[in-house]
């Protein structure tokens, strides 16, 4: 967003299109600037020579005196044409970017006018205005509940939820009591962009719109969806590190298992499973393949890979499954971006793979999520978004594998470091949790 923020905060960033963004930009500029200047010129040319003697009554420019006074009158009809702009500010929807924050933005927080201040940063000219003028409504109503939440939706899509502890403790069970009245909770369900930049604009906004006598806390609230579940029983595997790792029940996931792993005969040091993400995995685990020609087999992770190349900015050609969008693309720092401003990607679904067919990065690539303020997981973006991320699906290895499709495997993503699992039979485990 064009503005000029009080010293020592920090600009919006600013969006590449945002000259098409703003209703009415400082600099005169466009054909109705162009005829305004003309109209306006002839006029004080013709009132000029009104009040010439008769010996200079020239209707033509090309004496001297006519030249001169030419430039004077452009001069004054670019002041006329500036100052009438002045009054066109007094409306919020024509008033132009690079005053907006000075005229609006700075009422709304004032304390940005600070060096640690700091402003909410929203691309995009309209939607900061809209922001801006959606606070002015909401400061209206007053340091309430319902301005609180307004305030943050205001900023994200996502669900959003005030809880006031006090009115909380009155539920049988509640964790809150009377004492917890001057505190309430945030709580974001999902993100949408940035979850650090969000978290940044929310303090803003509570600031200026919570009551001042009360506290609050802010969550980012994720969840995790079983969609297939594959058996009626469900077994659990913790392994055990001791007293103090027990305490915290630091063991999390074993292992990540799978069939569908396949090993190229061109890269026989990578290891893909498109149906699979790696993200937890840590160089140094080990991989340990059965049936097919690497039965038996295990191998050390060196690391763990998404994209071939992480940049290439040559657009190319893509396509996608099972949802069969098409498109061209860009790679620029891992981020998968088609070309077409007008292109939408929140269609894939869960699963969904994305195929190169030239280029460094040629062949496919599990979409993990969509980029954006209005992306998100797969499946559950609200769109529209036209970049992506892929999913790391590749091990790189120490040592080459056949080549194979099929192939049975698991690797490990103990986060500790402890590769192999003790066993503990016969233990009675019910002492380390509380009812």
């Amino acid at each position: 967003m064009a503005t000029n923020p009080p010293p020592g905060t920090l600009n919006p960033a600013v969006a590449p299109v945002l000259s098409e963004q703003n209703p009415n930009p400082v600099g005169n500029v466009g054909q109705e600037y162009v005829d305004r200047r003309r109209e306006l010129v002839g006029q004080i040319m013709s009132l000029f020579r009104t009040n010439l003697a008769s010996n200079y009554v020239a209707t033509v420019n090309g004496p001297f005196y006519t030249l001169q006074f030419q430039a004077l009158a452009e001069r004054i009809a670019d002041f006329q044409i500036t100052a009438s702009e002045v009054f066109r500010d007094a409306e919020f929807d024509l008033l132009r970017s690079e005053y907006l924050w000075e005229v609006l933005g700075s009422l709304v927080f004032p304390a940005s006018s600070t060096s640690d201040g700091g402003i909410p940063v929203i691309d995009g000219d309209r939607l900061y205005r809209d922001f801006l003028r959606g606070m002015v409504r909401l400061l209206l109503l007053g340091a309430t509940k319902a301005s609180v939440q307004g305030g943050v939706e205001l900023l994200t899509g996502s669900t959003v939820t005030v809880v006031e502890r006090f009115i909380d403790a009155r539920t049988p069970g509640s964790e809150w009591t009377n004492l917890d009245t001057f505190s309430f909770d945030v709580l974001v369900e999902g993100i949408g962009g940035d979850p650090f930049t969000l978290r940044d604009n929310v303090v803003r906004v509570l600031t200026a719109l919570r009551p001042a006598h009360t506290l609050y806390t802010y969550a980012n609230l994720l969840r995790d969806e079983l969609t297939t579940p594959t058996d009626d029983a469900y077994s659990w595997a913790m392994s055990q590190y001791g007293y103090e790792d027990t305490r915290r029940y630091c063991g999390g996931a074993e292992a990540v298992r799978g069939a569908s792993g396949f090993v190229s005969a061109s890269e026989r040091t990578a290891f893909t499973d498109l149906t699979r993400t790696f993200a937890n995995v840590v160089p140094g685990a080990v991989l340990r393949t059965a049936g097919g020609p690497n039965d038996g087999e295990t191998r050390r992770v060196v690391s763990v890979r998404g994209l071939r190349v992480a940049t290439d900015p040559t657009p190319r050609a893509y396509t996608t499954s099972p949802t069969g969008l098409t498109g061209v693309a860009t790679v620029a720092g891992g981020d998968v971006v088609d070309v077409d401003p007008s292109a939408d990607l929140s269609p894939c679904v869960d699963g969904e793979v994305i195929t190169f067919a030239s280029g460094p990065n040629t062949g496919s690539y599990r979409v993990a999520v969509l980029l954006g303020n209005n992306g998100g997981p797969v499946g559950s973006a609200p769109g529209p978004c036209r970049g992506l991320r892929v999913a790391p699906c590749t091990l790189i290895l120490d040592r080459r594998l056949t080549p194979a499709t099929g192939q049975t495997y698991a690797v490990d993503v103990d986060r500790l470091g402890v590769r192999t699992p003790q066993v503990v039979v016969g233990e009675d485990a019910s002492i380390q949790f509380w009812t």
